[in-house]
């Protein structure tokens, strides 16, 4: 716990450690029970990527509402685009968190534990809100019905930052777990990385350029099962 202190007194976070010439990854890193998969599999059809454009229009609306109510039951994970953010902004966005944790050290010691992204907040709260209408038609309830127990009060957003690991087979990006909340929107850039499980064997969430990556938290899943 003390190296752990000393390491975010420090405000230099991963990246600070990789640009300071370590050779050897501090030992609160180290996952002494990790296995990487020797078989990893890119399975690229087992994440559906469903296409939003047309989601004001009757018809194409409740096969989409189909479409995301399936792939919530089956695996809980999915990718949307035409989802209504621009793939620049997206670029752009991707492009300001990688820039921020390249400074200077102490320039980002002065903003160590938070950083205000206002625009990305704003456009994922509507596509949130849109997927969480869509999932309810899918379920036969009230659209509003996620909205009406103000699901979209509480947002949380994380820019994690992966630089060059000298030690990979000790430790991983994030450990395997699930979202505590109601339904995660993630921003892959086009390097990959993220896994899940499918069964009992973790599969690759393919990149695609300008898509979001969905799944369900477990607050919706007690929710299911209540």
């Amino acid at each position: 716990m003390k190296e752990v202190q000393e390491f975010e007194d420090s405000k230099l976070g991963v990246k600070g450690l990789v640009d300071s010439g370590i050779s050897s990854i501090p030992r609160f890193f180290v996952h002494p029970n990790f296995k990487p998969d020797p078989n990893p599999g890119a399975r690229p059809d087992v994440i559906p990527t469903i296409d939003l454009s047309g989601v004001d229009r009757q018809d194409a609306r409740a096969k989409i509402a189909e479409q995301i109510s399936g792939a919530c039951r089956e695996l809980g994970f999915f990718q949307v685009v035409n989802h209504g953010i621009p793939v620049e902004f997206l670029d752009r966005f991707v492009g300001a968190v990688r820039g921020f944790h390249e400074q200077p050290t102490e320039e980002k010691a002065k903003l160590y534990r938070r950083e205000e992204v206002v625009e990305w907040n704003q456009r994922a709260k509507q596509v949130g809100g849109l997927l969480m209408e869509l999932l309810c038609e899918g379920l036969g309830v009230n659209s509003g019905a996620l909205k009406e127990r103000r699901f979209l009060e509480s947002r949380v957003m994380v820019g994690h930052y992966y630089p060059y690991c000298p030690q990979p087979d000790l430790t991983v990006g994030i450990a395997s777990h699930t979202d505590p909340g109601a339904l995660t929107l993630l921003l892959q850039d086009q390097v990959g990385g993220l896994q899940v499980k499918f069964g009992e064997q973790w599969v690759d969430v393919v990149p695609v350029r300008g898509a979001l990556v969905v799944n369900i938290g477990d607050l919706l899943q007690v929710m299911r099962c209540a």
